[in-house]
Order: C-alpha cells, then structure tokens, then sequence
C-alpha cells in the first residue's frame, strides 16, 4: 500500500484532520453536537471527515486522523478518547471491508452508499458493544454481566452514528466536481497523482546523479 506524499495530499490531510480536531474540541449543541438519552454518548459530526478523508486520500490517512483526533482528546479526557477512539477505529474497518467488496465493480452511488452502510453500522456496532464490555470493566470496575448488558443500550446509537456519517460523507463527497476530484487527486484520481509524484521524483533524482 503506497502512502500518498505529494504536497496536495498532506495539505488536504492537514485541513480534513483539523476540521476533526474542531468538531471535537468547539462542540456546538444542537448543531455538530446532539444529546442522547443514553449517558455520555452524543451524536455528532466527527467521523463526517474521516469519512471523507478515507473516501479521497486512503486507509492511511484515515487511520492518521483518527490518531490525531485521539490525541486531543486523550490529554483532557483519556476515557473519553478511548471510545472515541475505538468506535471510529471500528466504523473505519467497517468502510474498509465496504471497499474490498465493492471493488473492481460497478456500482452507482445508491448501491455503494448501501454496501457502505451495512459494514459501518455493522463494524461499529457489534466491535463497540464488546469494546465498550471492556473498556466499562477497566474504568468502572463493573461485572461482566452489568458491562454487557449496558452496552447493549449503546448499540442502536452507534448505528445511527455510522449510518449518518456515511450519508452526509457521501452526500458532501459527491457534490465535489469530477474536475476537481482530479485536479486534488482524490480517490481512484490518487494512484495517478502519486505516480506523477514518484515519476517526477525519479527524474530528478536522475538529474541530480547525472550531474
């Protein structure tokens, strides 16, 4: 798997991975951030550009973002971003198995949005309610039975959570113009981005040795 370094890539990195920087830290109520019934547990836009950055930039910097994202929760809330961090860990692998299925096939945006759908919400519900079994056990200190059973409360949201991140991701990553989806090489535009990069690079190289 290559990893995308030319300047376009890690400049949208950059702004993608701050966008979820500050979805995380500035939570406005009733706009990025919406309260549940269920204690400790919003619904909000946070996993939207991860999404996006998975869709146009790759495995990588997916798992880069939601690294980042870790961070700056963990230094004010390290229980906090253990959830966090694992839910969208889970949502990623979910969009991940999405991919492998879909390649090489064509499918419309509608067929792809459902295969997405099923793994995400799938990945992320069934991967937290055993996630969250273990984390209440280690920060709560309760029985396996009680842990289990609370986090089976968690799980019809977790769903909501994934189904809303892949149908806005996908809504937004759709109204980006085909022209500019190749001009910022994003997804299947990527490969040939980074070859253009690593070709260029070469030359250069060469250059240099030849001198």
């Amino acid at each position: 798997m290559k990893i995308r370094s030319d300047s376009k890539s890690i400049a949208l990195l950059a702004i993608f991975t701050s966008l979820v920087i500050s979805l995380e830290i500035f939570p406005i109520a009733g706009i990025t951030d919406f309260y549940t019934p269920i204690p400790y547990f919003t619904i909000d836009w946070t996993g939207i550009p991860i999404f996006l950055i998975f869709l146009g930039l790759g495995i990588l910097y997916s798992f880069f973002a939601i690294g980042i994202m870790w961070i700056f929760i963990a230094y004010r809330n390290f229980q906090g971003a253990a959830f966090k961090g694992l839910a969208e860990s889970f949502t990623l692998l979910g969009f991940i198995i999405a991919k492998l299925v879909i390649r090489n096939k064509e499918l419309d945006w509608k067929r792809s949005a459902v295969i997405y759908l099923l793994f995400a919400a799938s990945f992320r519900s069934i991967g937290m309610l055993f996630g969250n079994t273990l984390l209440f056990q280690i920060f709560s200190t309760s029985s396996l039975n009680a842990a289990f059973s609370l986090s089976t409360i968690y799980v019809p949201w977790n769903i909501i959570q994934a189904i809303i991140n892949v149908i806005i991701g996908l809504f937004l990553y759709n109204l980006i113009p085909e022209s500019l989806k190749i001009q910022a090489g994003l997804g299947k535009y990527g490969d040939r981005e980074t070859q253009q990069f690593e070709d260029l690079a070469s030359e250069e190289s060469k250059d240099i040795d030849d001198e």
